[in-house]
């Protein structure tokens, strides 16, 4: 309900790169606000299976469920929303997630590198947003996808080719936005600055005491923080906000230099 409390019970939820950091929280948070969540991991097996677990801690038994899929490759995202469909129903709402980085200066940066972070990245974000809006055309009750951005789209000098991919995540936003608002499709970013993940952890240290003492809030945000902005914005509380890239950074503008 617009304006009342934040609630995702009787949707369907699917979640990319869930199985840690940033999307194991937005598994268990949307769980815990009463989705039915799909989710997926490349390595699937063990992570899988406790997220599955703290999910049903979280929300109800058999609230989650894992599947094992890359987001780069079209087959595995067909299959990804084939089952979700076949577990617990259509798919209202999705949370992309998934990403991957090769950190380097951009002389430095390997054309592979560069192909394999685009890959996951920026083609599977277009697969992830490709497919959802398809099946929400296919149900024609709307829906809403949230992507997971970074401040680092604005210019990472040691992380070029995960600047570049991120920065083309947001045009995806946009350009979803623009598409298929007028079908009740929603399309939203939260853009994060320095969250402690798995994925952040290659940053060197001076550069994440940089990212801290920049940040207005002198801190770096947990990934349950984020989590709790993207299940926001799937919300039905979230329904007049469209289009958006929501600031989840602490007040940080810009990545130091």
């Amino acid at each position: 309900m617009a304006g009342g409390a934040v609630t995702l019970a009787g949707q369907v939820v699917l979640v990319t790169g869930g199985s840690r950091g940033i999307g194991r929280a937005c598994v268990l948070r949307a769980a815990a606000l009463g989705a039915q969540v799909v989710f997926c991991s490349r390595s699937g097996g063990g992570e899988m299976r406790a997220v599955e677990q703290e999910a049903a801690a979280h929300g109800a038994p058999g609230s989650a469920w894992g599947v094992t899929a890359d987001v780069s490759r079209e087959s595995d995202v067909l299959h990804l929303f084939e089952a979700a469909r076949g577990r617990f129903g259509p798919v209202d709402a999705v949370v992309h997630n998934a990403a991957i980085t090769r950190e380097s200066l951009l002389v430095s940066t390997a054309a592979e590198d560069f192909d394999a972070v685009f890959a996951t990245n920026l083609t599977g974000s277009f697969l992830i947003a490709r497919q959802a809006v398809r099946a929400f055309l296919e149900q024609d009750r709307g829906g809403s996808i949230v992507f997971i951005g970074t401040l680092s789209q604005n210019g990472a000098p040691g992380n070029a080719s995960y600047a570049a991919s991120k920065g083309g995540v947001a045009g995806l936003m946009r350009m979803t936005s623009r598409g298929y608002s007028d079908r009740s499709i929603r399309a939203n970013l939260v853009v994060t600055g320095y969250v402690e993940t798995a994925l952040s952890a290659s940053l060197s240290r001076s550069a994440r005491r940089a990212l801290v003492e920049g940040c207005p809030l002198r801190r770096s945000a947990s990934a349950e923080e984020i989590a709790s902005v993207a299940t926001f914005l799937l919300s039905g509380a979230a329904r007049g906000v469209e289009g958006q890239a929501v600031f989840a950074t602490g007040g940080l503008l810009e990545v130091p230099l």
